[in-house]
């Protein structure tokens, strides 16, 4: 009797113990490094910390004429791999390095802050790490206008996430083959514009590299950032399926009405 009752007793401990203690049952807060911390403060920052797709942030106010590169260049905590810390900042902001705040050409934009992560061992929690649905395919390309960001996957597991500019009037949410590849393809409607490393996705619209101003900006088409723009270009394959989607407007179909097909403006 005696036995059976410090047996119940034990395992209520237990059970309480792991029901109020586990990390299931309360989620902490991601942890951040002190260290970047500290020498972020040293910015114009509003010291709040935030959590950006899953990522801890902090705010960092850019003044005019300064960019995400130019920003990481005074962080001695970037110097040891300044690529790597750049282009993930530039993933969380959805926003072209070396666009400068109010700049007077293309190469601006009118974003006044940024949000830098304190932990970059987070990958940010954007896209799904793993989709059982293409789990046999070697290779596979999901593009969401409603994050502005692109998944590369191989056999269903993400293996690179960066970020996107897609149209700002709309870009068509459906299935797509890349069907041809250029390195140099110019815009036959927009004054000739240069369309750097593109795959063509579906009628005249394209992947390619381009301005990403932090906002959907083209005029139609999916651009990248020039470095990841060459990654992709590599990386993809004639053939490689993939598909747009919106996660931002669930009414949204994935796949457009064919009878509508020949109403969307052939727009880059």
């Amino acid at each position: 009797m005696k036995h059976d009752l410090r047996r119940g007793l034990l395992f209520g401990i237990i059970w309480t113990t792991l029901f109020f203690f586990s990390p299931i049952a309360v989620a902490a807060p991601a942890a951040i490094d002190p260290r970047l911390y500290s020498e972020l403060l040293k910015f114009p920052t509003d010291r709040k910390i935030v959590e950006v797709d899953g990522v801890p942030c902090i705010k960092i106010f850019l003044p005019k004429g300064q960019s995400i590169s130019y920003f990481c260049r005074f962080v001695k905590y970037f110097d040891h791999n300044f690529h790597f810390f750049r282009q993930r900042i530039a993933l969380i902001n959805r926003l072209e390095p070396m666009a400068i705040v109010d700049g007077t050409d293309n190469l601006s934009t009118d974003v006044k802050f940024i949000y830098v992560p304190l932990n970059f061992s987070i990958r940010p929690r954007i896209l799904p790490e793993r989709m059982g649905n293409i789990s046999r395919l070697p290779k596979f390309i999901l593009i969401d206008i409603g994050q502005q960001c692109l998944g590369l996957y191989e056999y269903g597991r993400l293996i690179h996430l960066l970020p996107i500019s897609s149209g700002r009037n709309g870009t068509p949410a459906e299935k797509f083959t890349i069907l041809s590849k250029e390195k140099d393809h110019y815009s036959t409607k927009y004054e000739n514009a240069w369309m750097p490393y593109s795959l063509r996705l579906f009628g005249n619209y394209y992947l390619h590299g381009g301005i990403l101003p932090s906002y959907a900006a083209s005029h139609g088409c999916v651009r990248l950032i020039y470095q990841n723009a060459i990654f992709v270009y590599n990386w993809a394959e004639i053939g490689t399926p993939g598909e747009i989607i919106n996660r931002a407007d669930l009414k949204q179909k994935d796949i457009a009405p064919e009878e509508e097909e020949a109403n969307i403006k052939e727009i880059y």
